[in-house]
């Protein structure tokens, strides 16, 4: 029988988190509600929105079918989530934040954010 330390369960809290801040961050990258990725995954949006919390743990299974409804590397998601040692990015809300809006934004305006946003990031 092994036993669970304390830890082991802040480190796997973790990794839910940011996992599910990665499937938000995509989500919204693609302009999809809750609702939306719920059905193309076959569950509620409820249950999205626990895994985007971190409330919830993400099956594999479900993790690779929300990956392909998301159109989105099954490596990006998961990246070094569950490397030891990898901490929460401390960027990663206002990242969401700007994904959410881009999200909402009709094609043409998304245009013109991402054409902003890469001069922005030039030296």
């Amino acid at each position: 029988m092994t036993t669970k330390r304390k830890s082991d369960g802040t480190a796997e809290a973790r990794s839910n988190r940011l996992l599910g801040q990665r499937i938000a961050l995509a989500r919204s990258a693609r302009g999809l509600t809750l609702a939306e990725l719920a059905a193309a995954v076959g569950g509620g949006h409820q249950l999205i929105q626990r895994y985007e919390t971190g409330e919830m743990a993400v099956p594999f299974g479900r993790l690779v079918q929300i990956a392909n409804a998301l159109e989105t590397p099954l490596r990006v998601l998961i990246g070094d989530a569950f490397d030891s040692g990898s901490a929460e990015d401390p960027e990663t809300r206002v990242v969401l934040q700007i994904a959410r809006i881009t999200g909402r934004l009709p094609p043409s305006k998304r245009a013109v954010l991402v054409a902003l946003a890469r001069e922005l990031g030039r030296p």
